[in-house]
């Protein structure tokens, strides 16, 4: 059984970091369904029987690794720029391509596209409102469904790009989206990220 929040026990903590790692390490290099407990626990030089204490299986030591990851990386968003945290977003998953190309096969996939909806929330919903204002002068539109709206579109960018191996414009991708975003509801504007001329 997994260990519960972090442990008191320093070598615990060590044993727990190991292994994280060498999952962040492994599912950069290959898929993460040909990835075996076994090259886990010789990656991280612990036994199985220590893995188990740790996490359930494979999918999860990879999906920890993941959130830990990305957690790490992205700063709290403090709302002063919806457009330029959301490339920010999406610039962490091009940095890592080979991780999220490498999850899809596994149940991992489903952690990264659930992560990026959670992240996007927020940014989503300040363009949302921020183009409220163009939507209600056609038809009143509730700023939750246009939230849900934006976040469900952004997540097919990342879920496309992840599963065509060819892909290579992540951030062209995430721009075309935001600019189709900027037009539609006015708000090209109000948004003036750093990559706006």
């Amino acid at each position: 059984m997994r260990l519960r929040g972090r442990s008191a026990d320093p070598r615990a903590e060590r044993v727990h970091t190991r292994l994280r790692d060498a999952a962040f390490a492994l599912a950069h290099e290959h898929p993460v369904d040909a990835i075996s407990v076994g090259d886990l626990t010789a990656h991280a030089q612990v036994s199985r029987q220590v893995f188990y204490r740790h996490f359930r299986d494979r999918d999860d030591v990879v999906a920890a690794a993941f959130s830990h990851a990305f957690d790490s990386a992205m700063p709290i968003y403090d709302g002063t720029d919806a457009r330029a945290r959301i490339l920010e977003l999406f610039g962490f998953a091009a940095k890592h391509s080979p991780l999220c190309r490498n999850a899809v096969s596994s149940t991992v996939h489903q952690h990264v596209l659930v992560t990026y909806r959670d992240a996007l929330v927020t940014p989503c919903r300040q363009i949302a409102e921020q183009g409220l204002a163009v939507l209600d002068a056609v038809s009143p539109v509730p700023a939750d469904a246009v939230t849900r709206f934006l976040v469900g579109g952004f997540v097919e960018v990342l879920r496309s790009w992840m599963e065509d191996p060819d892909a290579t414009d992540l951030h062209a991708r995430v721009r075309a989206a935001l600019d189709t975003v900027d037009a539609l509801l006015g708000t090209a504007s109000i948004q003036k990220g750093p990559d706006r001329g």
